[in-house]
Parts: C-alpha cells; structure tokens; sequence
C-alpha cells in the first residue's frame, strides 16, 4: 500500500504515514523550527543590545562564584557573548578562553539539528559517539581551565574573565 499524497505535499495519516516520527510531521516540526530560531535570534540581540560589563541586573549573576569566590569554567561567558555578537573575538578570548570554542561547537550541533528538522534527514555532520578518552580529555580540559584561573599569580590571572 502506498501513501497517498495531498495537495500540499504531504502524506495523508494512513498507516504508512504513521511511521514517520512524531517530530518530523509538519504541524510539530515547522512550529519547532520558527521557535528554535527565534529563541536563538532573540538571544543574540538580547546579548547584543545589553552590556553585561556595564548593566550586571540584566544578567544572572554566577552562584558559583557567589558561594566560593572562585572562578566557574563558566565566568566570563555573558560577556564573551556580548564580544562576540559585536564582532570583537579577542576580547570574547579575554573574558573565557574556552566560551568561543564552545560556542563554535553548540552552533554546529544547533545547525545539526535545524537541518535535521527541515530536510528530515542528517544533512551535515555530527559524529555518532565520541570515544571514552576524548570525554576524558575534554573534563580534563575544563577542570585544570578551571584550576589554573583561580591561581592569583600573573600568568595565571590572564584566564581570570
């Protein structure tokens, strides 16, 4: 039996049709689309108009380094942010030197998954599983990043946002 198709281009709910995936049917994955870039878009500008270096209410303040007065892997990141969106990389370097590889990494996984919605299938590559030793290795990364910007010696306080 095949599926029938509409005069808009999509399957009719036979039985055929109902194998599609919950998340790939128009009416959940056009609506998911729109709302993923627009929450990504609104983000952005939300970054790009308020200065967190300049107006610290409009952001949530870090609870870790309000309950340790250290330095988290994530300090720094609002306004690495806001150097970016204004086109200033080194200075995103300045305040987190880890935030643009992460954010380089995040959009890749968030284009993954809008192209996978739109064209119904993986269009661009993602690797499937990533090996034990490199989750090892990327833990390690954070938590010596992590260490080493809280020592209050010079070459160490460069990692300091």
């Amino acid at each position: 039996m095949s599926a029938t198709v509409s005069i808009t281009g999509c399957r009719s709910l036979d039985t055929e049709s109902k194998k599609i995936p919950l998340i790939y049917r128009n009416y959940i994955r056009w609506p998911l689309m729109i709302l993923m870039v627009a929450v990504v878009i609104l983000g952005l500008v939300y970054a790009y108009v308020l200065d967190p270096s300049k107006d610290s209410k409009a952001y949530l303040p870090c609870t870790f380094y309000s309950a340790f007065s250290l330095y988290c892997p994530g300090c720094g990141d609002s306004r690495a942010l806001h150097a970016l969106t204004h086109g200033r990389i080194l200075e995103a370097f300045d305040y987190n030197l880890l935030f643009p590889f992460a954010a380089l990494v995040l959009a890749w996984y968030y284009l993954v998954a809008l192209t996978c919605l739109f064209f119904r299938r993986r269009v661009m590559w993602v690797p499937k599983s990533l090996p034990v030793w490199s989750a090892i290795v990327i833990g390690a990364v954070i938590v010596l990043f992590t260490v080493l910007r809280n020592i209050p010696q010079w070459p160490f306080t460069i990692l300091a946002p």
